[in-house]
């Protein structure tokens, strides 16, 4: 079973109109519903959001997202994530649902449209405390987490055969790690939650 790869975009705050100020990639696992969520600021690079954790389907259409780890919160649990999806004539996804927009700090309605693409190469991995997430789904590559400094987060692309960090968070180049193409090569500290190796 494929994963997939989103891309967003864009992002309509009602009323205003649309935009995308992000790069936004997700990853989601087909299997076990893990998703990686990295988003960064189109303007200055800086993260915008991060998080991961599974995503469940409540009833026809709607999504629910299941925050493990979250940049911008260290009740993970606390965030409210659930949208209602529809599928567009040109084959992309519109997302509508409600949650706090960060210029306002207020609940507000939003709808994103997403474009996916899926891929037969993958691997999701976490370590035991929960606080580390990396993701590769065919060329692109996730990876967050939160410690003692702080948060961090990256995005990584591979392209010619090579793996190009595409956004990083200040000081966080020394978690950028590839995942080996094989999970059997990771130590004890991951758990391994899907692979397309299995």
């Amino acid at each position: 079973m494929a994963s997939s790869i989103s891309y967003r975009d864009s992002i309509r705050w009602l009323p205003d109109d649309a935009s995308e100020p992000t790069d936004t990639i997700v990853l989601t696992g087909r299997k076990s519903n893990i998703f990686v969520d990295v988003r960064f600021l189109k303007s200055s690079s800086e993260l915008d959001w991060a998080f991961a954790g599974y995503r469940s389907t409540q009833e026809p259409n709607q999504t629910q997202f299941t925050h493990l780890i979250d940049s911008r919160t260290t009740d993970a649990m606390g965030v409210e994530d659930c949208g209602v999806n529809t599928q567009l004539p040109d084959g992309r996804t519109l997302e509508c649902g409600e949650m706090v927009n960060p210029a306002t700090e207020q609940m507000t309605m939003y709808e994103e449209i997403w474009r996916d693409e899926t891929h037969d190469e993958y691997l999701f991995v976490k370590n035991y405390e929960g606080n580390k997430w990396l993701a590769r789904v065919g060329d692109w590559h996730l990876g967050l987490g939160r410690d003692e400094q702080g948060f961090w987060a990256w995005q990584a692309r591979r392209e010619n055969g090579t793996w190009n960090v595409k956004h990083c968070t200040q000081d966080g180049e020394k978690h950028v790690w590839m995942l080996p193409e094989d999970h059997m090569q990771l130590d004890n500290d991951w758990i391994v939650v899907e692979s397309s190796k299995e």
